[in-house]
C-alpha cells in the first residue's frame, strides 16, 4: 500500500447491524485510530447511520460516503458481501477487498449475477440450478451468460485481497487470486476471563441459526441429553451459560473462522464440529481431529457416542483443547501485528 502521514483509511460498514463481522470492522478502525491513523467507518444501508450501541467501547468515527476524499494516497476497505459495489467504485483510492467469509460472498449476492465457473467451484447444487436456467433462457433466444461477474474481474483491478481465515485463503488462492495478505480477527475481549472447569453441568450447546437440520437429527436420537440453543441471551447471560456448560457442537457451515466456537472454547467448553468450510482447517478450528466429523460419512450414532463420552469425561478431555484456547488468546496480538504491517 502507498501510505504516508496524510493517508485516510475508510472502512465500509453496514449500519444498524451487530454481528461478529461488523464488530471486526469497528475493531480495525479503533485500532488504527488508537495508533495515529486517520480512519473512519463509512456507514451504508437503510438503517440510521450512527454507531451501533454495541460498539461504543471502540474508538471509531462514522462518516457518510460523500465525505470520502478521492485521492490515490487514501484507502477504502470493502468486505466480501460488498464486492459488487467495489467494482463500481471509480474513485482513485487504493482498495482492499477483505474477505471475512466465503459462503456469504456467494449467498449475499444473487448467484445468477456470477459466472458459472465460480458458482460451480462453490456449490454444485446451485450450479445445476443455474445451468438449467441459463439453457432455458438460451433456447428462448436470451444469452444470460454475458456480462456475468467473475472473481477474475476483481483480480484484474489491482485490488489487494485480505483474508480472515485459511479457508478463505485457500479458496482465493485456488482461483488464481493475487495480492493476498492475511488480516485475521479476534473475539470480543468481554468473553475472556478466568475459567472455572469445576462443577460444570451436562449441557450441550448448539447454534440454532446454522446446521440445525443436522443438529435436530442428533437431538431426536438422544433426548436424554440436555440440549440448549444459543439464542435470546444477553451477552452476560451467554457468558454465564458458556461457563457452566461442558460442550458446544457446530455442524453448520463455517463460512469463515467463526467466533462462537472460540467464545465457547475460551469459556471452558469442549468443541465438536463438522468439517464444512473453515472447520476443515486446523488453522481456523484448531481442535483434535477426533472431535471433527464429516457429516457425509459419519454415522449419527458415532457422534452421539462422542458427545456422551465428552460429557462423562469432561475433567480429562477438556485438556485436549488447551492449545486451541492458547491460540484464541493470541489472536488479538496477531491481528494487531497484521494491521501494523499493512497500515502503520
Amino acid at each position: 500500500m502507498n501510505i504516508n502521514a496524510d493517508t485516510k483509511i475508510y472502512v465500509h460498514v453496514p449500519a444498524g447491524i451487530a454481528t461478529g463481522g461488523v464488530e471486526l470492522l469497528h475493531q480495525l478502525v479503533s485500532f488504527l485510530r488508537d495508533n495515529g491513523r486517520d480512519a473512519y467507518c463509512v456507514l451504508f444501508g437503510n438503517s440510521i447511520h450512527k454507531i451501533h450501541s454495541e460498539y461504543y467501547k471502540y474508538n471509531v468515527l462514522a462518516i457518510e460516503e460523500d465525505k470520502i476524499i478521492d485521492s490515490p494516497q487514501n484507502i477504502e476497505i470493502y468486505t466480501e458481501t460488498m464486492g459488487f459495489s467495489l467494482l463500481s467504485n471509480l474513485r482513485s483510492t487504493q482498495k482492499i477487498f477483505w474477505w471475512l467469509s466465503v459462503d456469504n460472498y456467494y449467498s449475499g449476492h444473487k448467484t445468477y449475477d456470477m459466472s458459472l465457473y465460480d458458482v460451480y467451484r462453490w456449490d454444485r447444487k446451485e450450479f445445476k440450478y443455474l445451468l438449467k436456467h441459463y439453457l432455458k433462457m438460451f433456447l428462448k433466444g436470451k444469452n444470460e451468460y454475458k456480462n456475468k461477474i467473475s472473481l477474475r474481474k476483481f483480480n484484474n483491478k489491482n485490488i489487494t485481497f485480505a483474508y480472515q481465515s485459511e479457508y478463505i485463503h485457500q479458496h482465493l488462492f485456488g482461483r488464481g487470486i493475487k495480492r493476498l495478505v492475511p488480516l485475521k480477527d479476534y473475539i470480543n475481549t468481554d468473553y475472556i476471563g478466568n475459567i472455572n472447569f469445576d462443577n460444570r453441568k451436562d449441557i450441550v450447546l448448539y447454534n440454532p441459526s446454522k446446521g440445525f437440520e443436522y443438529t435436530s437429527r442428533l437431538i431426536s436420537l438422544a433426548p436424554d441429553i440436555h440440549w440448549v440453543a444459543l439464542k435470546g441471551y444477553t451477552r452476560q447471560q451467554l457468558i454465564e451459560l458458556l461457563q457452566n456448560a461442558k460442550l458446544y457442537i457446530d455442524f453448520g457451515n463455517h463460512p469463515g473462522k467463526d467466533r462462537l466456537p472460540r467464545e465457547c472454547a475460551i469459556n471452558g467448553c469442549c468443541i465438536i464440529t463438522g468439517k464444512r468450510g473453515a472447520a476443515y482447517y486446523s488453522e481456523d478450528v484448531d481442535i483434535p481431529e477426533d472431535y471433527k466429523f464429516d457429516e457425509k460419512k459419519v454415522q449419527l450414532s458415532d457422534i452421539i457416542t462422542k458427545i456422551k463420552d465428552t460429557l462423562t469425561n469432561y475433567s480429562v478431555v477438556i485438556h485436549d483443547f488447551e492449545h486451541y484456547r492458547e491460540n484464541i488468546l493470541a489472536e488479538k496480538e496477531e491481528f494487531e501485528q497484521q494491521v501494523i504491517i499493512l497500515f502503520i
